[in-house]
């Protein structure tokens, strides 16, 4: 491991344990100062305080320095899946997010490194942790092996060589996304998702939509009963109102994807 890679991994493993600069470096005798030095890649901790530093973070010096051999993809995907069952409903979810936003962060890191001019892409938990919080506009990764992109709080990955779009297929895709090709209906089944999205019990009157998407509830009415009939579901106990089936729910997240700037 790289001096400015130490530097990183202390700076991580402090935030991930929770302690400011001032709490390490009283933990550890320094000044604050020496902390900030060496999580700013100014310099590295003397050889004489790795163990120090190690015992804070309850790791060997050999993984504080990336000497260890890296876990197996079956152990770390073990690892994840013991950490998400741990947590409680909600903040499973919100790990999930900022794995998956962390992964492609990583990947587009990695592939920024292939840059003949010698880009070093980013390794920061900083980078990481900005892109978790659904922070970044949009970023996309494309080559040979792997399409991933993130925009907002969508995120997407597809496996290239897994790619086999046949021409039936394609004709039901294209029934699929017809319809969100009208703007009141896309406008329609946005609101509609807003509404509805974070409670599978929810369902939404079409004076709510209309308020919520600013259409008539005219134009809103024929958009829930033609152009996305087949996409939405009608409360049994309170007719009248509505909410799109859970299998179409990935639609409007995976819209949202595309670079309406670029």
């Amino acid at each position: 491991m790289t001096a400015i890679r130490l530097n990183e991994q202390i700076a991580f493993l402090r935030k991930q344990k929770g302690l400011t600069q001032e709490e390490l470096a009283t933990a550890l005798g320094v000044t604050n100062q020496a902390v900030s030095k060496w999580e700013s890649a100014q310099c590295c901790p003397d050889i004489q305080l790795l163990p120090d530093i190690a015992r804070q973070f309850n790791i060997s010096v050999d993984q504080l320095l990336g000497c260890t051999p890296a876990p197996a993809a079956e152990d770390i995907i073990l690892s994840l899946r013991r950490k998400i069952d741990s947590l409680p409903e909600g903040e499973d979810f919100d790990f999930t997010f900022r794995v998956a936003a962390a992964l492609h962060t990583i990947i587009l890191s990695k592939d920024m490194t292939k840059d003949p001019n010698g880009n070093r892409g980013w390794d920061t938990d900083e980078v990481i942790e900005h892109a978790g919080n659904a922070e970044w506009g949009y970023s996309c990764l494309s080559n040979p092996e792997i399409v991933t992109a993130m925009r907002h709080g969508a995120i997407f990955f597809f496996k290239n060589k897994a790619f086999n779009l046949r021409n039936a297929e394609i004709r039901r895709l294209l029934s699929i996304l017809s319809p969100f090709l009208s703007p009141d209906n896309l406008k329609t089944a946005s609101a509609l998702y807003q509404l509805t999205v974070h409670s599978e019990k929810t369902f939404a009157a079409p004076g709510q939509i209309s308020e919520k998407c600013g259409l008539s509830l005219e134009k809103v009415t024929q958009s829930l009963r033609e152009g996305l009939g087949v996409f939405i579901e009608e409360n049994d106990s309170a007719p009248g109102e509505y909410r799109i089936q859970g299998r179409y729910m990935n639609i409007i997240p995976m819209l949202s994807l595309f670079d309406h700037e670029g």
